[in-house]
């Protein structure tokens, strides 16, 4: 138990703190004072060396445009974020409401005004009609499948069917020729005056939580709305597009590492359970540059494995019909003359960037868990036994809940790293992004901004923004991805 050293105390005990001032002098030397003079800095044209003009908040009009509007969008966010757990409290119904409603409703308002919601007619009847077709055959086979194999006893029925068929709605209003972002919008509102003035809703299960996130959808996409019409640097807003992506695609990725821990920790035989731990521990010695040279390699064009793999399994004549069908522009054809170019071609790069590392099992990450896994009394496992649960049953109900915890602290590193990371990108591609600047982060924008483009008040002013986008994340899983033991 730590004590607790009152001020009459603290004389008898002022030598021990003598050891903790050299970390406190070196984290306020090294992390401190370089975040405030990045805060200071943010508003001045600087160039990291002599020039250094005050220019107050011209830097970020540059980044965001009209950032009063930012500011009140955010504002909205913060609001719902705080108050959305306190289900009975007016101000929360109230911030939800102009979430989830109003503020979509104000932006489709402003992109019909200004001529953005509806797209250029010559948009022809059938990429129209492919665009329902397509939105169809994804969207309405989910809702399919939900209705079939859900039971009517599922308290979550509802929910699956309301995000299939909001996709499938936002799929069909742009078919019609509006815009994506307006389209969206236009969803967004139907759901939310569903939601809150239909009195059926009142009688769903959770039905608080599913108009708390309904609020949240609607302020992401007034998000979006800003990062395409709010007169912001695009550089920027494009590689937040490109982190949205690797998070969404990161997710996913968690799950061979949490099924690989679950499998070792089952190991019976004490000696083959170590060995596999030990196999897991040998590659995190090889160099990362090492790694990246391999997976290079790997996706070359000419002698590279991926398009062989493709080609002899025959995915790729499947890929040139669907090339074929949705009028790619020949990214694969048939002839495969020359191969497609993974690296080389900014419509595969990011595709290429999220098949990376394939099957995605973390070192790290399995330990992590193997270590949540460990921790887990036998007895449990014997009542599991008992009740004659399946070795499924046994991870839904029982290990995958104990190690939430650990699921947690990974989701929140990887969606850190993943908005931070750029040193992958920068090493690989140069710091033009790759491609056309198909990946430019906006940590390599920032270090692009500051080294070469000599504006280095401006690279401040971007890892301000960088800075309030991890905070704001960071507290929306803090908040939902709740752990109860």
């Amino acid at each position: 138990m730590p004590k607790i050293i009152s001020k009459s105390k603290l004389k008898h005990y002022w030598k021990v703190y003598l050891f903790v001032i050299p970390s406190v002098l070196l984290v306020a030397v090294f992390s401190y004072y370089p975040a405030i003079s990045a805060m200071y800095h943010a508003f001045f044209r600087w160039n990291g060396e002599d020039i250094n003009t005050y220019v107050g908040d011209e830097n970020f009009r540059r980044l965001m445009g009209n950032y009063w509007i930012w500011l009140g969008v955010l504002a909205s966010f913060a609001a719902v974020l705080f108050y959305s757990d306190k289900k009975d409290d007016s101000k929360s119904d109230l911030f939800r409401v102009i979430g989830g409603i109003f503020s979509v409703l104000i932006g489709g308002a402003t992109l019909a005004f200004n001529g953005l919601a509806v797209t250029s007619s010559s948009v022809s009847m059938a990429d129209r009609g492919a665009a329902i077709g397509i939105a169809l055959l994804i969207w309405g086979s989910l809702l399919a499948f939900f209705r079939l194999a859900l039971s009517e006893e599922n308290d979550n029925r509802w929910i699956y069917f309301l995000i299939c068929i909001d996709f499938l709605a936002a799929g069909i209003f742009e078919s019609l020729g509006f815009t994506s972002l307006f389209a969206w919008m236009l969803t967004m509102v139907l759901t939310g005056f569903w939601l809150w003035l239909s009195p059926a809703t009142e009688k769903l299960a959770h039905i608080d939580v599913v108009k708390t996130f309904q609020a949240f959808a609607s302020l992401s996409i007034c998000f979006w709305a800003l990062a395409k019409h709010s007169g912001g640097d695009p550089m920027l807003w494009g590689g937040f597009t490109v982190v949205f992506i690797l998070v969404l695609a990161n997710i996913p990725k968690m799950i061979p590492s949490i099924a690989t821990a679950v499998v070792i920790h089952r190991i019976k035989n004490d000696k083959m359970n170590y060995l596999y731990k030990v196999l897991f521990v040998v590659p995190m010695i090889i160099p990362g540059m090492v790694y990246l040279l391999l997976w290079k390699f790997f996706f070359d064009p000419n002698i590279g494995m991926f398009n062989k793999l493709l080609i002899y399994s025959k995915v790729m004549d499947v890929l040139v019909m669907i090339d074929n069908a949705l009028g790619w522009g020949g990214i694969f054809n048939a002839a495969q003359t020359p191969p497609p170019i993974w690296l080389g071609n900014e419509h595969l790069v990011l595709p290429a960037l999220i098949l990376w590392g394939f099957p995605w099992v973390g070192m790290v990450g399995v330990l992590i868990y193997l270590a949540g896994l460990q921790g887990i009394d036998t007895s449990v496992y014997e009542a599991a036994d008992l009740d004659g649960a399946t070795a499924f049953q046994k991870f839904l109900h029982i290990e995958f809940p104990l190690i939430l915890t650990q699921v947690r602290i990974n989701l929140v590193l990887m969606i850190i790293g993943t908005i931070q990371s750029y040193q992958f990108v920068l090493i690989l591609f140069g710091e033009d992004g790759g491609p056309n600047g198909r990946l430019m982060m906006p940590g390599l924008f920032m270090f692009k901004s500051a080294f070469s483009g000599g504006q280095a008040g401006y690279a401040c002013a971007i890892g301000l923004i960088l800075f309030a986008a991890i905070l704001l994340l960071t507290e929306l899983n803090n908040r939902y991805v709740r752990v109860d033991k």
